[in-house]
């Protein structure tokens, strides 16, 4: 039986390639742009190397989607994204120290000089806004995707296989998920301790169950279907069916959430440093930096609370607006 994917008629394809190669000199130019950028970046500063990398790769893989070759556009939300990255990743090597004490310039308002002001430290939060953006971003991304990567295959095999071993993945990520997330983040943190590494894993943890059972309701559907059946008759492994047959179908389902679940992370990470079980001190992260100006609001020093909150609406949305993208996209 073959399970070769029907061929697609001329016309077709060569429209494909005549959009491929219209739409190649400016990917090119993206992907070689971002690259040179990045590369720059890694060798200029020593600072987050791991979060760094992680935000390299994830650069260079958004980079040649902002181009949109049917429109001829750029895609806003790709862009704003990538932008995000490009300046949680080179930002930090314009701007001043973020842990910087100045008690002359305490409490200044926004200037020409200081865009963001002062906080009651005399740190420039700017400064302190864009070094968050990299720690923000940095472990949003990594605890999604270490989610992604537990959860998916889990979730498809617990569709595959069925009985005892789908069943008590179940009882496992329902036990999981009676808990708010929040709450159950906020008691694994303080059993164990705040750090980055602490940080990634646990909110990884609380996402995947998520993963998990949105991996197995889409897979069921397909476990029976023409082509993992003439997989299996073709003798091929049940490993084989899962990531070469079965993994793909679903990836798009996957993918709308993953840019959800990175929105899920950066919100858990601000309220952990909100109430002070996130990042320790001073370490510049958008909720932490909330934390420390929220009471400074009833003397009218708002600029301290409101500019990393808008870094986090602003990235939150965002992520929001790729998700609807990917799960619209035939």
């Amino acid at each position: 039986m073959s399970t070769a994917p029907p061929r697609a008629p001329a016309g077709t394809a060569t429209a494909g390639v005549r959009r491929a190669i219209a739409a190649g000199p400016v990917r090119v130019l993206v992907a070689v742009a971002t690259m040179a950028i990045l590369l720059v970046a890694l060798v200029w500063d020593s600072e987050w190397r791991a979060l760094r990398v992680v935000l390299t790769v994830l650069a260079i893989m958004v980079a040649p989607a902002v181009w949109d070759p049917q429109r001829r556009v750029i895609r806003p939300a790709v862009g704003v994204m990538l932008a995000l990255i490009l300046l949680a990743l080179i930002g930090p090597l314009f701007t001043r120290d973020p842990l910087m004490l100045s008690a002359g310039e305490s409490l200044v308002g926004p200037s020409s000089d200081l865009w963001f002001g002062t906080d009651q430290f005399g740190r420039d939060i700017f400064a302190r806004a864009i070094h968050g953006a990299r720690l923000d971003l940095g472990v949003g991304f990594s605890a999604a995707a270490l989610a992604v990567v537990v959860g998916m295959p889990l979730g498809a095999l617990a569709a595959l296989r069925g009985g005892l071993f789908d069943s008590v993945l179940l009882r496992i990520s329902e036990s999981f998920q009676a808990f708010p997330t929040l709450l159950l983040a906020l008691g694994i943190v303080a059993a164990v301790g705040p750090s980055i590494p602490i940080l990634i894993l646990i909110i990884a943890i609380v996402n995947v169950p998520v993963y998990m059972r949105l991996t197995r309701s889409a897979v069921a559907p397909i476990v029976n279907a023409d082509f993992v059946l003439a997989a299996r008759c073709a003798g091929q492994r049940e490993l084989t069916i899962l990531l070469r047959h079965i993994l793909p179908n679903v990836k798009q389902v996957v993918l709308a959430q993953f840019s959800v679940n990175v929105a899920w992370a950066i919100q858990i990470l601000a309220a952990l440093s909100f109430v002070g079980l996130g990042v320790p001190v001073p370490t510049p992260e958008w909720g932490a930096m909330v934390r420390e100006g929220y009471e400074q609001l009833v003397y009218g020093r708002w600029w301290i609370s409101l500019f990393p909150g808008l870094a986090i609406l602003v990235t939150v949305l965002t992520l929001n607006q790729l998700s609807d993208r990917v799960r619209h996209t035939p």
